[in-house]
C-alpha cells in the first residue's frame, strides 16, 4: 500500500478546542510540529492554515483573522500585540516581532528582566491589514502597521509602515509600485 503522506499531522477540532485558545474558528489546520505558547492570548477566525514548525508566542494578543495562511518556519512575537487581518498570507520563514532588543547599548537586553523605561523604544503592536501577503524570510519590526493589500517581496527589511496596495521590498522595504487589486474580484464572485 503507497503512503499518502510523511511527516506530521494536524491537529482535530477537539484538540484545537482543548487547546485553550481565546477563540478559535471553523476549519482551522494547525500543524502538530508548530510551537504555540500562550494560546489563552490568541484568536484565530474561520478558514486559518498553521504550517509545520510555525512558532507563535503570545505572551502579548495575537489575532488571526479568516481566511489566513501562515506557512513554514515562521515566527511570530506577540509580545506587544500582534494582528493579522483576513486574506494574509506569511510566507515561509516570516518573522513578526513586536518587540526587539536595542543593540545600541543605550538600554538594557534580556527585556523580560526589566522595567520598560529601561529598554529601548523598539515595542509596539504589528498591524498587518487585510490580503496583505509577506514573502519569503521577511522580517517585519515592532510598531508597525502594513496596508491593506500591501504585498512585501522576499528577503525585505521592514523597518516603517507600509501603504495600502503598495509593492515593497528591500532592506530596509521601500515602496517600488502599486499592487493590483484584481484578487477582490475572485471573492465577490465567490460570494454569488
Amino acid at each position: 500500500m503507497p503512503i499518502n503522506k510523511l511527516g506530521g499531522e494536524y491537529y482535530n477540532d477537539d484538540e484545537l478546542h482543548a487547546a485553550g485558545f481565546m477563540s478559535i474558528g471553523e476549519n482551522v489546520k494547525i500543524h502538530n510540529r508548530s510551537s504555540i505558547y500562550c494560546p489563552e492570548n490568541i484568536s484565530i477566525g474561520d478558514n486559518v492554515v498553521i504550517q509545520d514548525f510555525v512558532v507563535i508566542v503570545a505572551t502579548g494578543r495575537v489575532e488571526i483573522d479568516d481566511n489566513v495562511e501562515i506557512n513554514c518556519f515562521s515566527y511570530i512575537g506577540g509580545t506587544y500585540g500582534v494582528c493579522i487581518g483576513k486574506y494574509v498570507t506569511l510566507a515561509p520563514g516570516v518573522r513578526v516581532f513586536s518587540v526587539s532588543d536595542d543593540y545600541s547599548g543605550k538600554f538594557l537586553m534580556h527585556r523580560r528582566h526589566f522595567l520598560k523605561e529601561h529598554m529601548g523604544k523598539d515595542i509596539g503592536q504589528v498591524t498587518i491589514k487585510d490580503y496583505a501577503i509577506i514573502g519569503v524570510d521577511s522580517v517585519v519590526m515592532p510598531n508597525i502597521e502594513i496596508g491593506i493589500g500591501a504585498s512585501v517581496g522576499a528577503m525585505s527589511f521592514v523597518t516603517q509602515d507600509l501603504h495600502p496596495w503598495s509593492i515593497n521590498c528591500g532592506c530596509p522595504a521601500k515602496k517600488i509600485g502599486n499592487r493590483k487589486k484584481d484578487m477582490l474580484d475572485y471573492l465577490e464572485s465567490d460570494k454569488s
